[in-house]
């Protein structure tokens, strides 16, 4: 280091020893002589100074030192550490850069007090929060120092009675080279040279390594806790921008928000969480009274985090999404044609599609076909078993078939392939490999015609393995169970329905579709079908839910002449597989021919019933014909005598004992091991179960208990439950537990698996949470009451802070007793502990008396604090709000209607889609997790009540997946609503209904019904199917949802803005053009010349609609919109936020009126004449009056993005005044809504007309001889971005600033609005970074932010398919700076404003922008600097916004 030296005064040292001085320069701490050595690293490192004239030092030992600092004001010692520091024994002082304090976790400002208008104690000062440290710097000279000296004898003997505090980042390295500091730097400036905001993300919370463990219970890794803490900041992008806190979005009755606070935390959902801690507090202040200490301490996690920061995230910007999936067909009618039991269909309907709905008339409708196709020979990771189903020779199909061959995989996937003769093999594997693909193995058996030349060469050809079983091994062939369970399934369908035996082939086909697209119960599928299982995909069930085996329809038969009917009766026996379209089915018509037909209908009620005496003879006279021709299910065509008992006629066809159609009661075959050509197995599984007598932790009785792995649970066939996989988390196998009551119970591998790591330390050995303490002990060790305190060197008197002597007997929850250290216990435990000295009277014992009355205090301080910010809600409109069921029928009967009531039925109505009601006393399957939820009363605007089930999903664990659930932009909406305007193109919107209930749930959890569910189900499991309001990742399954939907339809997602979809079509007169879809949670527009065709036809074939909502939208993101023309005849969309600022005013009228106070009278503009919110003095707001002044302005903030553009300037300048708000400040916010009160009707138009400009003021200029034309610079155009279509808009941008309009920091304000031919886009009124010296670096530096979203919108237009073929052209009022932006020749002065000044003039070479002057009085950029008055303000507003006077 360099010390600079002025007159013999040394400017860079510190004379005395005994000091620790900032040094920002340096990237290590350095120690010095007066300091303890704790230990050595081992390493060495290499001091350069800064000037190459000193010496280097080489060979600088790096170790581990501490250091004590005494506090004169609080008299408390604390030990210092300094790890990784350069050890320098011949300084006489300490080095540490503030960048590695900050880095340990400490608040560092080096600002001297002096140099700050109004200083605080946190200025000039280090403060460790969790410690209480807090040192003031002292200065010498111009360095900033704090005295510290080495440890005593006393203190390194015992250092734990001191407070320990990491000045530098606690690891057992330090690279001051490393990248990512850089990286995370960079990261948080955007794209425009801003600093990235979160406006709508809660707060992270900041935790020490101690705090998640004792919220765990264990110690947890930092990125374990960063996984949670991402998904509870991405769920809160589900509405970006929305700054209300919570109080204000009940208040403004938005939907969905109360639903959504549970999702993320107890703590964010205010009721919720305030009845939690009085509970807690309640329960302690009495334990403590009565002198107890066996309470449940289940809740003390919320006092063992440090929730000062948790309280404030509790009210911040949250809001629920909302998602959902449709079907055509209900579980019943899929369980009655298929044959298969109810809950298996209800399953099979969660884990497929179907694209074709049937309207339920009876008139003909054509099935229109999919564009899905297979790809021909796709790679299967799968096995195959193949084998050959025979039947009776007398029982040739009609179509010549006499056997089938049968591909089965190991997960249940069966294809079915009819043949002539078996020699047909080669043909039906070539056909399954075209329709299935092509697996990693086939194995079959060794008959020739499957072991031929032609055989192995084209298994080859598709890269598949051909295993062969070994003679007389039949048995192991997988296929011989399936070819036993579709023979019965065959013979069923046939029974029932009395169809010709000659068609079993048909039948046949129709069964293994549904095998392959059914859910069954099984531990391998793990709740989906073969068909996702073995191609990753949802199958489409379209053609096969409509109609069942042998059904009676009407065709449509276009080979008949006059006067015979076109309209013709017939049987479907199923889809027409590689037959005409798709959705073709096979129809047997009265002749005995099959032909494929897709028009068809299935007969009506009235058709079917008996009294239909016309439509009964057409099908007697059609089973006559088909029985003479085909048989029936008794009679086979040819002369083979046979029992007239259907049953044995089936049998004897193919002459097997009948097959059960269930996994469970088939015998077990022990499958011979498969081996390749050398001999080696290629199916592993380890023989050694390393779970089998395992201690775990598991539930039972509501509780958790101890229970041992006894043994793997096996079926009534003696077949093993579940899947095997070597990774634990991923088995799920079931085994029998024993719990020490002796009741045995059955859990999964993977929940086991679960509970040991969670009841695991970080070194593997068994830890557990607290559930009690019950007895205390103190030894001879223990500090007695005489010697409480001790007197300092200074004279003080003072407590001694240690915990020696004292242990606690507590009880863990696994019911296991411990005596425990006092010094761990507090650390682990504080709350508990602190309530037990209190209640037991050793509170004033020298072990507790120095920190048992802080604990307490803080957790009463959160008590009082969470209480006081929460509405206690038990009416609403002056109507009562029920708090449970049974409070809403006593209201109900006590006003003599049944309103709430009503209200409660609709709502299970809607919901009781999501949930599958077990049989009485039936458990919920194996790894399933058990949740709960409750009822949510409101009362609407209209006085209309309103119930809604909300899932309790704080209860709930973390998602191992993001939680994350995007939305359309802002400024996208209004991109394509004026693009719209400008193509000519209508726009009509839709809501989706119950959009959560439409979305799969990728939970699996389950409830025990409440009486809400009715009485005959109060007490039953149920289990959840779909995505529930309140759960942790309901949005995000909507989300994904929706975005498969709209790939399905064709449309593509934007890569600038994910929620915006376009799809490239033709307009009626030929022109190409982009259908734009913008989805914001369930609201959809469409812009499209065929938007309601797109809206209904194809987006209504995938969710539920709101009839009443389709159409032109009216209300958007809170908003009005509507379709408007203009003087000039041109069609635009109006966007006005009257109605959300009409009842923002009424609440905020509603509050001052409770204290007799109005809002000011006259409110001509914003803000009062010359009020400057930065140096108002007035007295600091208390905290209820802190927490309403936050709440409003994150109400104006929202105001703004309606497009309230004149209050930008004064909204954002009293948004820098959040973290200390004053009397002034409230008083000024009350005049902003005056202000909205007097000027509540205007509206925002996005006039699409184009812009005639004078290009003369923007010449282009030649840049070929400049810096920037020798690197030959152009425009980078997207690589992957659309084609453009349609004609290109006119950019035009407005920017100015105002130079050090801050009066207390003088910083500048940046303030610029983007337009889109004459529609406003974008505006932005923010305070510089950065303080300039002259009015050339402000203007400069508001140029650059505000061509730098310009060039990120260029990006999105292009992104959206929207031509952009000319520059952006930007205004400025600052003729200094638009000449050295226009003049390639241009050179700077100031490097001050080199990066603003290259960034502005390489895009004016590229031809992104070009620059020109205007006026400052006709500069609308102006409005968003500064407040304004008078005309200037009135024009600039006119100019914006509509009906403004």
């Amino acid at each position: 280091m360099l010390a600079a030296t002025i007159g013999g005064a040394s400017l860079g040292t510190y004379s005395g020893r005994g000091a620790t001085e900032l040094d920002s320069h340096a990237n290590m701490a350095v120690a010095g002589y007066d300091c303890t050595i704790i230990a050595t690293s081992g390493r060495y490192a290499t001091v350069t100074p800064f000037s190459s004239n000193l010496p280097t030092m080489e060979m600088v030992e790096i170790g581990d030192v501490a250091l004590a600092y005494d506090d004169p004001i609080s008299l408390q010692t604390y030990i210092l550490v300094m790890r990784n520091a350069l050890l320098i024994p011949t300084m006489d002082h300490n080095l540490i850069p503030p960048f590695l304090m900050r880095a340990a976790g400490l608040y560092v400002d080096e600002t001297p007090k002096s140099q700050i208008g109004l200083p605080t104690i946190d200025n000039h000062a280090i403060v460790d929060t969790e410690s209480g440290m807090r040192i003031h710097l002292a200065l010498n000279g111009i360095f900033s120092y704090f005295p510290t000296r080495s440890l005593t004898i006393e203190e390194i003997d015992n250092w734990v009675n001191f407070p320990v505090v990491f000045i530098t980042p606690d690891g057992d390295g330090w690279d001051p080279n490393t990248s990512h500091f850089a990286e995370n730097e960079a990261a948080m400036i955007d794209a425009n040279g801003l600093i990235v905001e979160h406006d709508t993300r809660l707060p992270q919370i900041l935790f020490t390594e101690a705090d998640l463990s004792k919220l765990y219970g264990k110690p947890v890794a930092w990125d374990e806790f960063n996984d949670a803490v991402d998904k509870v900041n991405m769920a809160q992008d589900d509405v970006p921008g929305c700054p209300l806190t919570i109080e204000e979005a009940i208040k403004l009755n938005h939907d969905g928000i109360r639903a959504g606070l549970a999702s993320l935390d107890i703590s964010y959902e205010p009721t919720l969480f305030a009845a939690a801690i009085a509970e807690r507090a309640h329960m302690s202040h009495v334990a403590m009274t009565v002198g107890s200490v066996s309470i449940d301490d289940s809740a003390c996690e919320i006092f063992e985090a440090n929730l000062s920061a948790h309280l404030e995230t509790a009210f911040a910007t949250v809001a629920a999404v909302s998602a959902g999936r449709h079907h055509g067909v209900s579980a019943e009618h899929l369980s009655k044609i298929w044959c298969i039991p109810h809950d298996e269909a209800a399953q099979t309907l969660k884990v497929t599609t179907q694209r074709l709905r049937h309207d339920p008339d009876s008139s003909l409708s054509r099935n229109v076909g999919t564009n899905d196709r297979a790809v021909r020979y796709r790679k299967i990771k799968s096995f195959f078993f193949s084998d050959t189903l025979f039947v009776t020779g007398s029982a040739k199909s009609s179509r010549g078939n006499i056997c089938a061959q049968l591909f089965v995989s190991d997960k249940g996937f069966v294809a079915v392939y009819p043949m002539k003769k078996q020699s047909d093999y080669f043909l039906a594997l070539k056909q399954f490999a075209k329709d299935v693909g092509a697996p990693d193995v086939l194995v079959c058996d060794p008959h020739p015609a499957q072991t031929k030349r032609e055989v192995r060469e084209f298994c080859t050809q598709i890269g598949t393995t051909l295993k062969v079983l070994e003679a007389e091994t039949q048995w192991a062939n997988r296929a011989e169970l399936y070819i036993g369970l579709i023979k019965e399934a065959v013979r069923k369908d046939m029974r029932s329905t009395g169809s010709p035996l000659v068609l079993w082939d048909y039948c046949m086909e129709r069964r293994a579709l549904i095998f392959q697209i059914t859910a069954k119960k099984l531990f391998q599928l793990n709740g989906v079908n073969p068909h996702m299982i073995t191609f990753g995909t949802e199958a489409d069930i379209s053609n096969l839910c409509q109609y069942g085996w042998y059904e009676w329809v009407y065709f449509r038969d276009v080979t008949t002449s006059f006067p015979y009917q076109k309209e013709c009766l017939g049987r479907c026996l199923g889809p027409a597989k590689n037959e005409g379209n798709a959705m073709a089915q096979w129809i047997l018509k009265e002749n005995g021919r099959v032909v494929p037909r897709r028009t068809l209908r299935r007969l009506s009620p009235a058709e079917l019933a008996l009294s239909n005496v016309v439509e009964a003879d057409k099908r007697f006279s059609f089973d006559n014909s088909i029985r003479a021709v085909l048989g029936d299910s008794v009679r086979i065509p040819i002369n083979v005598p046979l029992d007239n008992n259907a049953t044995e006629a089936f049998d004897a066809l193919w002459d097997l004992e009948p097959y059960e159609d269930d996994f469970a009661s088939t015998p077990f075959i022990p499958e011979a091991e498969l081996k390749d050509a050398a001999g080696k197995p290629f199916v592993h599984q380890s023989l050694a179960d390393m779970l089998i007598q395992a201690e775990v932790l598991l539930p039972h009785e509501d509780s958790q208990a101890i229970a041992r792995v006894v043994r793997r649970a096996v079926d009534v066939d003696g077949r093993l439950i579940g899947t095997f996989n070597e990774n634990p988390l991923l088995n799920t196998l079931l085994y029998e537990c024993e719990f020490n009551d002796g009741t045995t119970k059955e859990y999964t591998a993977n929940t086991i698996a679960s509970n040991i790591f969670m009841e695991s330390d970080a070194d593997g050995f068994s830890s557990s949470l607290l559930h009690h303490i019950v007895d205390h002990k103190c030894s001879g060790e223990a500090i007695r009451m005489a010697d409480k305190y001790i007197t300092t060197k200074t004279g003080t008197k003072r407590m001694r802070q240690t915990t020696a002597g004292w242990k606690f007997l507590v009880e863990w929850a696994n019911g296991s007793r411990q005596w425990i250290d006092l010094k761990l216990l507090k650390e682990s435990n504080p709350v508990q502990v602190a309530e037990y000295a209190m209640a037991r009277n050793i509170g004033e014992e020298p072990a507790f008396a120095w920190w048992v009355p802080y604990v307490l205090r803080k957790r009463d301080v959160i008590v009082s604090a969470v209480n006081s910010r929460v509405r206690k809600t038990s009416h609403k409109y002056g109507i009562e709000i029920p708090s449970s069921v049974r409070h809403a029928i006593e209201i109900d009967r006590k006003n003599g209607n049944t309103l709430w009531q009503d209200a409660l039925a609709k709502e299970m109505g809607n919901v009781c889609v999501a949930f599958e009601i077990l049989a009485p006393n039936a458990k919920a399957p194996p790894g399933w997790h058990k949740a709960s939820g409750h009822i949510v009363f409101d009362v609407k605007m209209d006085f209309t009540r309103k119930a809604r089930w909300v899932k309790d999903g704080h209860k709930t664990p973390d998602s191992t997946t993001s939680s994350f659930a995007g939305v359309v932009s802002r400024d996208s909406i209004r991109i394509s609503l004026t693009h719209a305007a400008f193509l000519g193109l209508p726009v009509i919107g839709a809501d989706i209904r119950n959009a959560y209930l439409q979305a799969p749930s990728s939970e699996k959890h389950f409830i025990v019904c409440g009486p809400e569910f009715g009485i005959e189900n109060e007490g039953r499991v149920a289990l959840i199917w779909r995505a529930l309001y309140g759960g942790k990742v309901a949005g995000r399954d909507f989300w994904h949802h929706l975005r498969d939907c709209m790939g399905q339809l064709g449309f593509t997602s934007s890569r600038a803005d994910p929620d915006v979809w376009l799809r490239l079509s033709k307009r009626s007169t030929g022109e190409e053009y982009y259908e734009y879809v913008l989805l914001y949670v369930d609201d959809v527009l469409v812009i499209s010349e065929n938007a309601e065709h797109v809206l209904r036809k194809e987006i209504g074939q995938h969710f539920v609609l709101r009839e009443e909502s389709i159409g032109p939208p009216s209300q958007y993101l809170g908003g009005k919109l509507r379709e408007v023309t203009l003087e000039s005849g041109v069609k635009a969309w109006a966007f006005g936020s009257c109605q959300y600022v009409q009842a923002a005013v009424r609440n905020v009228e509603d509050h001052l009126a409770k204290a007799g106070e109005k809002l000011p009278y006259k409110a001509p503009t914003p803000l009062s004449s010359g009020y400057r919110p930065e140096i108002d003095v007035s007295p600091e707001l208390g905290e209820t009056d802190a927490s309403y002044f936050h709440s409003l302005v994150g109400v104006l903030r929202w105001i703004v993005e309606l497009g309230r553009v004149d209050i930008d300037v004064e909204v954002s300048m009293m948004s820098s005044h959040l973290a200390l708000p004053r009397v002034g400040h409230l008083k000024e916010i009350y005049h902003i809504f005056a202000y909205l009160k007097a000027h509540s009707n205007t509206e925002m138009v996005f006039d699409p007309t184009p812009v005639a400009l004078d290009m003369s003021l923007f010449e282009r200029q030649d840049w070929s001889y400049s810096a920037y034309g020798c690197e030959g610079l152009v425009e980078e155009l997207p690589a992957n971005m659309p084609k453009p279509c349609g004609p290109s808009m006119t950019m035009r941008v407005y920017v100015d600033a105002d130079h050090a309009g801050d009066l207390l920091t003088r910083r500048s304000r940046t303030g610029f609005l983007v337009f889109l031919n004459g529609a406003p886009i974008y505006w932005s009124s923010k305070k510089q970074t950065s303080c300039e010296t002259s009015t050339f670096g402000s203007e400069f530096v508001a140029m650059k932010q505000a061509t730098e979203y310009v060039r990120g919108l260029r990006y999105k237009l292009r992104m959206m398919g929207i031509t952009v073929d000319e520059p952006s052209y930007v205004f400025g009022d600052n003729q200094s700076v638009l000449a050295n932006t226009t003049a390639p020749g241009s050179t700077l002065k100031k490097k001050s404003n080199a990066i603003a000044y290259h960034f502005v003039r390489e895009g004016c070479a590229r031809d992104e922008w070009r620059t020109t002057y205007i006026n400052t009085d006709e500069n609308v950029a102006d409005l968003l600097t500064k407040p304004l008055a008078g005309p200037k303000r009135t024009k600039f507003v006119q100019m914006l916004l509509h009906h403004y006077v």
